[in-house]
This record gives structure tokens, C-alpha cells and sequence, in this order.
């Protein structure tokens, strides 16, 4: 009983927490004006209009934290925010109500242990204070004994609730029939048919079939409601051939640029400093003795290779040692020179010559950034133009007039995302399109603009035959591949028995040993599995997939040996997730009971009047 209710204590402080923050924010039942005291009532119980205002902004603000900021109550509304803080409430009265019919109760003596025990209710000293005790309950607008009440009601509400989750246990041989079941392993064979496997090539479609595929198949080649549109387009690249870029300016541009088209030499070198300079020589000299190898040298230093690079540099990073470093080889190991942290030896590791790219070469990319800058501001002066046209009730077609921009029209829906729909952009305004909508500028993230009509809105429809003859074919043809398949599948399958396996047919195959029913055998549709696990011993069977068809053979069966760790922990995570299920479903049968039992009653007036007090 006390690590019980310890537990109980612990939950209800954030409860209390609650409470104090919202009596501290100033909201109190003297708001809502009359003499409404209770939005309903539960059994014997009251639902106080103080407790539902209070737990419905503690449940406003929890929300709004999680998204980062204020939820207005209309968007309360909208979450059913009201509806699961006023459910839980009654779900609680409920419970007290079935408490006290049961004579489910706690003395004094615990209420009295869990108050000492709450540390918002502690003075200075870290023990219980009777002052502390009632500033608190007064900021949130409760009295000792209502709050104590409280208390006591959660923690007999907890006793019940406990009563029915303990314990709860589903038969033992419930768990062994799961463990049989998914534990269960089988091998056999996997044969993969593609169109190569055939053995007669597909006949190519006549008009007919492909005529009559099509309109079996209508849904599959037909357009769903959309939008007729007229738009006006404008783009850098539209108008980039008609730009001239005079050879001074990109000769200018080149020469302020100059240093993203020249790459200095580099070098990647090894340093491995000394503190004397003697000490250095002398190590180079067992260098050049080979009686030892620079990694060796570094090693014996008590450092590693990684020490001792300074990477790929270049000759302002090397300072007073570049001409040294620069003028020698790869491999080449030069010293003692002194650098910034003394004498050192230095290991040439590889060269990185310099780069430099012409004007000529830089040409293109030069002209293609002056033009590119040079169309967007042009754009940018016709866009102008053309909104002063619209505002004036030019229509698209006169804007094009005066203007580099061309009309195009488009049948749009949601899923298109060629030409001009290629554009979120446009998709966003096409989507949001109506008749009443009058054309105005749009921008595009390259530097563009639009604007658009809508001419009809059409219902759904058929494409015609003429526009989508080739998709007709390719569809017509991946069915036909497929009942080809199908048909050269089951043939090869008649041939194999217990003696002929899939094994022993003359097509490449994947053989699989002790499958679950949690794998997948390489290659194959997780279908497939499914499909292996529904066979009988030497059973066979053919699976339609991705224009193939997976045959299948099972040669072996093993029952699940369940004395094994993994067999043992899983059993254990079975019972504890069955037990846990079943503990869930037991409280909510219970709980719909309860509710039934208790005749509940709502005054929508004082729920009316709490909710505005939210507005």
C-alpha cells in the first residue's frame, strides 16, 4: 500500500503543479457570472465549473507547447480539445462514483503522508508548512478540505484501477501457439520467370486489341476534374539568346573574379618538429642511412603519422620554409629548417599543381552569369509593365503583345508537374485558381514571372485515343507479358513432383533454409514469404510480381524450437505484451461499464459559458 500510494503522491504533484500555474494566471469561476456551479454530473458526482475550466486551459496549454505557440480556442475546437478534457473528466467522477458505491476509500493517515510528502507545500526548512500549504491553495483557488478531497478521490480511483490492471495473465498455451507460429522455419526453392524465360517471344499488339484495351481500361487513360488555363510566361531563358554582353564587360568581370579561375600549386607535407637542432640532424641522418623510415622516426617520438601532417598547403602557409618545401621532390625528406615551433624535418607527400583557367576557357560561364543578370533585370522592368497593363484590365493576350512574354494554355490537376507546372509556383496558384481571380504578376524562384487565367473548369474525362496510343500499348503489353508468364509458370510447375524439383529445372535458382515469417529471401517481394509460409511440404505455387513471376517450392519444414535465448526472450516479450493488452482492454470494458452504470447528465448552459470564457 505505501509504494502505492508514494505513486499516487508523485503523479498528483504535477496535477497540483497544474492547479498553480493556472490559479496563479488568474483564471477562476467568478468569471462566468450566476450562480452556474457544475457543467453535469456523474452518478452522485459533480463536475465543479472551476475543475473543467481549470483542466481545459491546462489542456490548451499542453497542446501549445507542443506547437510552439499560443493555441486560440477556436483551434482548440477544431483539435477536440473540449471533448477529451470533458471525456476524461467524466471517465474520472465515473470512477469515483464506482469507488463509493464499492466503500473504496483511504483514511486520513494517507492523505495526511501524501501531503507531507509533496515539496511544493515544503517551507525553507525542506518539511511540510502549513502557510505554504494554504498560499498555495488559495493562489489556485481551492480550500484544504476540496483539495484534500481531491486527493483522496485520486488515490481510491487509483486502488480501483489497480485492482483491475494487476495480475492479468492470457493462457499459457495462447503464447506457445504464438511462439509455434512465428518461430515456425521452412527451406526450399525460388525460380524468378522474366520475359527472357519464355519460351515463345510476345506478338506485338494488333489495332484492335489496342483499341479495345482502352476502352476496358477507360479509368486508366482519363483526366480527373481540372482547370482549363491560359498563362503568360516569362523567363531568363526565354529572352537569354537576344542578349548582347560586350567582350569589355565579361573581360571586366573575369578580372575581378580572376582568383576562382586560378589555383595556386600546393603541397602535402608531413612536419615533425625538435626541439634541437642537433637532435633534428642527427635524426635525419638515420634517415638518410636507412636505419629507420620517417613513419618509424615519428612512431618512436611517441606519435602517430596523423601528428605530424599539415595537409594539403600552399606556399603562404608554409612561410620562411616555402622555398625549401617547394623546390624539392616527392618522397623527399629536407631539413632541419626553422619553423614557426622550431627545427623540423619535412616529408613531401605528393604535389598539387597549379590551375589556371583562361579567359577563353571562362568565356561560356562569364556570358552565361552577365546574361543571366542582365535578363532578370529585364524581366523584372517588363513585369512592371505588364501589372500596370493588368490593373488597367488588359487581358493575357494583350500583355503578350507588348511584351518578351509567350501565352501558353495547360489542362491542370493535381499531380501535373510538366511545363510551366514544373513551377511550385504556378501549382499553387493554378491550385488556388477561380473565374474571379484577375491576372496579376507572379514570381518564380529563377528569376521568371507569370500570370494566369482560368478559361473552364472540366469535369472528368477521357483522353483520347490518338494522345495516348503508346501508353495504351505499354500497358497492354506489360498485361499480356504477365499472363504469358503465367502460363509458362504453371507449365513448368506441372512437371515438378517429389523427385523433380524446382532445383532440377533448367533456369537459374535461389535456394532458402530456415525462413521466419519476419524475413525476406533476397531478391523476392516480402509477398513472397507470406505466400512460402501458406504451402504445404514439396507444395509449389506462383506469385505475380514487377513484370515476373515468382515461383516457389518448399522441401522442408521445421516446428519452432522454442529452447532456445532468442525462442525464451521473445516468449517473454509475447507474455508481457499480451498480458499488457489484455490489462488495456479489461479497463476500458470496465470503465464503458462504469459509465453506463452511472447516470451522467451535462448542463450545455455552463459548458456554453465556459467556452466563452475561453473567446
Amino acid at each position: 500500500m505505501a509504494s502505492r500510494t508514494q505513486s499516487v503522491s508523485k503523479i498528483f504533484v504535477w496535477i497540483l503543479l497544474a492547479l498553480l500555474i493556472l490559479g496563479l494566471a488568474g483564471f477562476g469561476a467568478t468569471n462566468l457570472g450566476g450562480n452556474i456551479r457544475s457543467v453535469g454530473q456523474v452518478g452522485t458526482r459533480d463536475i465543479p465549473v472551476q475543475e473543467y475550466a481549470r483542466a481545459l486551459q491546462n489542456d490548451i496549454r499542453n497542446t501549445s507547447s507542443q506547437f510552439g505557440q499560443q493555441l486560440t480556442f477556436q483551434q482548440a475546437e477544431l483539435f477536440g480539445i473540449p471533448q477529451q478534457t470533458l471525456g476524461r473528466i467524466i471517465t474520472e467522477k465515473a470512477m469515483d462514483f464506482e469507488a463509493e458505491n464499492l466503500g473504496i476509500s483511504v483514511g486520513d493517515a494517507v492523505v495526511r503522508d501524501q501531503l507531507m510528502e509533496i515539496s511544493s507545500f515544503h517551507g525553507l526548512d525542506g518539511n511540510f508548512d502549513r502557510d505554504t500549504y494554504a498560499y498555495a491553495l488559495q493562489n489556485a483557488g481551492l480550500s484544504e478540505a476540496g483539495f484534500e478531497n481531491q486527493l483522496r478521490d485520486e488515490t481510491a480511483r487509483s486502488l480501483l484501477q489497480a485492482a483491475v490492471l494487476t495480475g492479468n495473465k492470457m493462457p499459457e498455451p495462447y503464447s506457445n501457439t504464438l511462439i509455434s507460429f512465428l518461430l515456425e522455419q521452412r527451406s526450399g526453392v525460388l525460380v524468378q520467370l522474366k520475359e527472357e524465360n519464355l519460351t515463345s517471344p510476345l506478338s506485338p499488339a494488333t489495332a484492335d486489341q489496342l483499341r479495345a484495351f482502352y476502352e476496358e481500361n477507360i479509368d486508366q487513360f482519363s483526366l480527373p476534374e481540372s482547370k482549363s488555363i491560359t498563362y503568360l510566361q516569362l523567363t531568363p531563358d526565354m529572352i537569354r539568346d537576344t542578349i548582347s554582353i560586350d567582350e569589355a564587360a565579361l573581360l571586366t568581370l573575369y578580372e575581378k573574379n580572376v582568383s576562382q579561375y586560378f589555383t595556386p600549386e600546393k603541397r602535402d607535407v608531413d612536419r615533425l618538429v625538435f626541439l634541437d637542432a642537433a637532435v633534428a640532424r642527427e635524426s635525419l641522418q638515420k634517415l638518410t642511412s636507412d636505419s629507420m623510415n620517417f613513419d618509424e622516426l615519428v612512431e618512436s617520438r611517441g606519435l602517430s603519422v596523423d601528428d605530424v601532417k599539415l595537409g594539403n598547403v600552399g606556399a603562404a602557409e608554409l612561410g620562411g620554409v616555402a622555398d625549401d618545401i617547394f623546390s624539392a621532390d616527392v618522397g623527399d625528406i629536407i631539413g632541419p629548417l626553422n619553423s614557426d615551433l622550431g627545427p623540423a624535418l619535412f616529408r613531401i607527400r605528393g604535389i598539387t599543381a597549379e590551375k589556371k583557367i583562361g579567359f577563353e576557357e571562362a568565356r561560356d560561364e562569364l556570358f552565361d552569369e552577365l546574361s543571366e543578370d542582365k535578363a532578370r533585370r529585364l524581366i523584372e522592368t517588363q513585369a512592371s509593365m505588364m501589372d500596370d497593363l493588368f490593373a488597367s484590365g488588359a487581358t493575357l493576350e494583350e500583355a503578350a503583345e507588348e511584351s518578351d512574354a509567350k501565352l501558353g494554355t495547360i489542362r491542370f490537376y493535381s499531380g501535373v508537374n510538366t511545363d510551366i507546372a514544373e513551377y511550385s509556383e504556378f501549382r499553387e496558384a493554378a491550385q488556388n485558381l477561380t473565374e474571379a481571380d484577375f491576372p496579376s504578376i507572379i514570381q518564380l524562384t529563377n528569376g521568371g514571372v507569370f500570370a494566369l487565367r482560368l478559361d473552364q473548369e472540366l469535369s472528368a474525362s477521357p483522353e483520347p485515343f490518338e494522345d495516348v496510343e503508346q501508353a495504351v500499348a505499354a500497358a497492354l503489353r506489360n498485361e499480356m507479358l504477365m499472363q504469358a508468364l503465367m502460363v509458362e509458370a504453371e507449365k513448368r510447375l506441372s512437371s515438378v513432383n517429389e523427385v523433380s524439383t524446382l532445383a532440377t529445372l533448367d533456369l537459374s535458382n535461389t535456394a532458402f533454409e530456415n525462413l521466419t515469417r519476419d524475413q525476406n529471401i533476397d531478391l523476392a517481394p516480402p509477398n513472397v514469404t507470406t505466400e512460402v509460409f501458406n504451402l504445404e511440404l514439396n507444395g509449389t505455387t506462383a506469385i505475380e510480381s514487377d513484370l515476373s513471376v515468382f515461383m516457389v517450392q518448399v522441401l522442408g519444414i521445421a516446428k519452432a524450437n522454442d529452447t532456445t535465448e532468442d525462442a525464451v526472450n521473445l516468449r517473454e516479450q509475447i507474455k508481457s505484451q499480451l498480458g499488457a493488452g489484455l490489462s488495456q482492454d479489461l479497463i476500458e470494458t470496465y470503465l464503458t461499464g462504469v459509465q453506463s452504470r452511472a447516470e451522467i447528465s451535462l448542463n450545455q448552459q455552463a459548458l456554453n459559458a465556459v467556452h466563452a470564457n475561453f473567446q
